[in-house]
């Protein structure tokens, strides 16, 4: 069997990654003939033909007949982020209070890299990591997104509101819309837990907290939903 640390799966993923050179080996279904797949393959990527019923033991999901190993998945520090936002006259940057569900991280990721967001900020508490899951599901985008791991949020918001940031955080009980504001500043927008939101301190923390009006009989998003709604709307 395959082993499963930093196994992706799936054409689109191992495509990505392919073009990012993260593959460090390449598992194919024997007879496998995906041209656009095999001419991506360098000489420094392992390639291993293997029978369907070893490749479907491994995957947890639809693979395609095509899965790999990629090499580990990095982070960047807080500086790092900044000075990639030091690169736009009005850049993005985004902060995950507590996303838990790797789906959720990995869809937005794909927000993310569509809106162009400097950096991905997350905590190494209540926090899913960089893995395997969160990297199919962001069909790619984690090959592009630089993501930051802080030790403390709160710590690293007033770093960024030191270096001129606004923060803006997202809450159903916030009084300003979100189209409410021109998003003519550097902006760090917080995109709270699919569970408890935007933590008390954070918000406290923040300069504006805006909400999303819902009109429909369910009273909350999918936190990836919204982070390419608000993204969205940043960017327009």
């Amino acid at each position: 069997m395959i082993k499963k640390d930093n196994l992706i799966f799936g054409r689109n993923a191992v495509m990505e990654a392919l073009k990012a050179n993260r593959v460090l080996t390449l598992y194919l279904v024997k007879g496998f003939s995906d041209k656009k797949i095999l001419d991506y393959i360098n000489p420094k990527v392992a390639v291993k033909y293997i029978d369907a019923s070893e490749m479907n033991k491994s995957c947890d999901g639809v693979h395609q007949n095509v899965a790999a190993i990629t090499k580990p998945y990095e982070y960047i520090d807080l500086e790092g982020a900044i000075r990639l936002g030091s690169k736009e006259d009005k850049p993005v940057l985004l902060i995950l209070d507590g996303i838990e569900d790797p789906h959720n991280f990995g869809a937005i990721l794909r927000s993310a890299d569509i809106f162009k967001v400097s950096a991905v900020i997350i905590s190494k508490h209540n926090q899913i990591p960089l893995n395997s899951t969160v990297a199919k599901t962001s069909a790619g985008a984690i090959n592009y997104v630089p993501v930051c791991l802080v030790n403390n949020l709160n710590q690293a918001i007033d770093k960024l509101k030191a270096e001129g940031y606004w923060i803006v955080s997202s809450d159903g009980n916030a009084d300003t819309y979100y189209t409410d504001l021109k998003y003519d500043f550097k902006t760090a927008l917080v995109i709270g837990s699919e569970g408890f939101g935007v933590s008390k301190l954070v918000l406290k923390n923040s300069d504006y907290i805006i909400k999303i009006p819902m009109s429909g009989k369910v009273n909350s998003l999918n936190a990836s939903v919204a982070a390419g709604i608000l993204l969205a709307n940043i960017r327009k």
